[in-house]
């Protein structure tokens, strides 16, 4: 009976990961339309097509989802930095190196529309804030190490800096991005390429040194 009873919890395994996997995918949406504050457990019930039982049979409240989210898209992001700062893309000539470096960070957020929203949310608790700022301290790092990388003579004080305004410029330009017509998305993912290009390169000279370590820059311990 024992065995009974291990091969029939087997089988429920993927059916419970595939259910959870589509309430953090529901959650994510509703963060991104109608923001994390407004957002319910019915609500996101709804979206996933299950009763609020059954959404409880997984997370005990909206909290929980959020930090579920939060989880799987820094995860997610983790993989796609392993790729975007691999020191064969750091090595690109500017403009390459954007369109790879872009093109991904919005393909994420399209992919995780919550986590942009989860950011701005008001009504968070001091956990998952504590952990938010985390990750917001973690993007300076990523930053910091691909200047770093990119352009060594920069002095620490000016990687820093750049790093601020690089952040606060895509987040500026980033709803456009994942919102409206794909033709007007595009248009302002190039206008996202374009700023940031002439934003990097005068004072830098656009490309990496010749002799940039093979290694690439350090992993900070949060993601962009």
């Amino acid at each position: 009976m024992g065995e009974n009873r291990e091969r029939r919890r087997a089988r429920r395994q993927p059916r419970g990961l595939l259910r959870k996997d589509e309430i953090l995918a529901a959650a994510g949406t509703l963060f991104a339309e109608v923001g994390y504050d407004k957002a319910t457990t019915n609500l996101i019930a709804a979206q996933a097509g299950v009763s609020p039982g059954s959404l409880y049979q997984f997370f005990p409240n909206k909290e929980a989802i959020a930090h579920a989210y939060a989880a799987a898209a820094t995860a997610q992001l983790q993989r796609v930095y392993d790729t975007i700062l691999s020191p064969e893309v750091i090595a690109l000539p500017l403009p390459s190196f954007l369109d790879v470096f872009i093109d991904a960070l919005v393909a994420f957020n399209r992919a995780f529309p919550g986590y942009l929203a989860l950011s701005v949310a008001s009504t968070i608790s001091s956990p998952l804030g504590l952990a938010l700022a985390d990750l917001r301290r973690g993007i300076m790092g990523r930053l910091d190490a691909l200047f770093e990388a990119r352009w060594p003579a920069m002095p620490s004080k000016e990687r820093r800096l750049r790093g601020l305004v690089s952040y606060r410029l895509f987040l500026a330009l980033l709803p456009l991005a994942l919102e409206g017509p794909e033709d007007d998305r595009e248009a302002v993912v190039g206008e996202m390429k374009a700023v940031l290009f002439r934003y990097w390169e005068p004072s830098t000279g656009g490309e990496p040194p010749a002799d940039m370590p093979a290694s690439g820059p350090p992993a900070p311990s949060a993601p962009w």
